[in-house]
C-alpha cells in the first residue's frame, strides 16, 4: 500500500499475543498515545520491552485484520432503517481531507477520504432504501428519504439573534421559536401533529420574508430552509424520525480530540487502518459487545486465515 515499503502479514509467528496486540493498537488508536510513549509505558507498568519497529507493526497488524469485518458491517449498514451521516476534517501526512461517520443502531463505519460525493457512495449504497438523517451539505440531497437537521439550522437562527441588524435579529428570534416549536411540538407524540400546523406555517412566512431581506446571512437561511424544506419537516410527517443529528455529531467528537492530539494519520493504511479500527469498536459498543475481547478473537483468527462473524446484536 501507499506509503509502505513491506506489508504486513497476518502470521502466527509473533511474540505479541492477539490480547496484548489489541491492548497496543487501543493505546495507539483509541488513546493516542505515539509508539514511544507506548513503549515507555509497557516498560514502566508491564515490566517487559518491545521495540517500536514492533509496536507500529502490531498496530498496522490490528487495522489488517479488521478489514473484513469491515466490508461486512458496510453490507449490514444498507439493512438500517435510518442512517446519520457526517464528516469532519481530517489530516493524513498534513494534506486536507474528511473523515466520515455513518451510524445506525446497530452499525457505525468510520471512513477518511476526500468530501466528494463518490465517497458517501461507498458507505450508502444503492441498496439503502431507509431514511438518512444529515446536514445540508449537498452531497446528501440526492437522496429522497432525508431528515434535515434542525440542531444545525438552531445554530444559525442563534448567531442571527446576535447580529447588528435589528431585522436580523428579530428574524433570527423568530425562526428559533418555531423551530424550537416543532421539536417541542413534535416531543407530545399524536397530541402534537396538530399544534404543527400553525407552526410551520409561521416558520415558511418568516422564510418567505427573510429570502427578500438584504441582510445576507438572513437571506441566506431563509433560501436554505426553503430550498430543504421536504427535508426539513420530515419528521412531522414520520414521527419516527428524530429531528438533530446528534448521534453521528456524537460519533465524530472524540475522532475530533484525537485530531487535535494526533494531527491525522501519516498514510493511506495508516488512515484505513484507523477507520476499520474505529468502526468495530464503535459498532461493537452499539451492540454491546466487548470490543477488546473481540477484536482479539479477530487478530487470533485471522493469523490462521479464518473468518470471524460480525459481532452479535446483544
Amino acid at each position: 500500500m501507499e506509503g509502505r515499503k513491506r506489508n504486513v502479514k497476518l502470521s502466527e509467528y509473533t511474540i505479541v499475543g492477539p490480547m496484548l496486540a489489541t491492548f497496543i493498537a487501543s493505546l495507539n488508536r483509541n488513546y493516542g498515545m505515539s509508539r514511544k510513549k507506548i513503549q515507555l509505558y509497557l516498560n514502566n507498568w508491564l515490566n517487559f520491552e518491545l521495540s517500536e519497529g514492533t509496536i507500529c507493526k502490531t498496530i498496522r497488524e490490528v487495522g489488517i485484520a479488521c478489514y473484513p469485518i469491515v466490508t461486512e458491517l458496510i453490507e449490514e449498514l444498507q439493512k438500517g432503517e435510518q442512517v446519520h451521516l457526517d464528516e469532519t476534517p481530517w489530516y493524513q501526512k498534513g494534506v486536507f481531507c474528511w473523515i466520515w461517520v455513518a451510524i445506525s443502531k446497530t452499525t457505525a463505519i468510520y471512513k477518511v477520504g476526500t468530501r466528494k460525493k463518490e465517497e458517501l457512495l461507498e458507505l450508502i449504497t444503492e441498496a439503502f432504501l431507509g431514511w438518512l438523517i444529515t446536514d445540508g451539505y449537498g452531497a446528501y440531497r440526492s437522496h429522497e428519504k432525508r431528515q434535515r437537521c434542525l440542531a444545525h439550522l438552531i445554530r444559525k437562527a442563534v448567531a442571527l439573534t446576535g447580529s447588528v441588524s435589528q431585522e436580523a435579529q428579530k428574524a433570527g428570534e423568530w425562526f428559533l421559536k418555531e423551530l424550537r416549536g416543532l421539536i417541542a411540538a413534535m416531543a407530545k407524540g399524536e397530541e402534537g401533529k396538530i399544534e404543527c400546523r400553525p407552526i410551520l406555517a409561521r416558520l415558511k412566512r418568516a422564510c418567505n420574508l427573510g429570502k427578500e431581506s438584504d441582510h445576507a446571512k438572513l437571506k441566506s437561511l431563509a433560501k436554505e430552509i426553503l430550498n430543504d424544506w421536504d427535508a426539513v419537516v420530515a419528521f412531522v410527517k414520520n414521527p419516527g424520525l428524530p429531528a438533530t443529528n446528534n448521534e453521528a455529531e456524537r460519533a465524530l467528537r472524540w475522532v475530533v480530540l484525537f485530531r487535535k492530539i494526533t494531527y491525522g494519520t501519516r498514510t493511506v493504511e495508516g488512515s484505513r487502518s484507523f477507520a476499520a479500527m474505529l468502526s468495530v469498536i464503535e459498532t461493537c459498543r452499539l451492540r454491546n459487545v466487548d470490543p477488546w475481547e473481540y477484536i482479539a478473537n479477530v487478530i487470533a483468527h485471522a493469523r490462521k486465515g479464518e473468518k470471524v462473524a460480525t459481532p452479535a446484536i446483544g
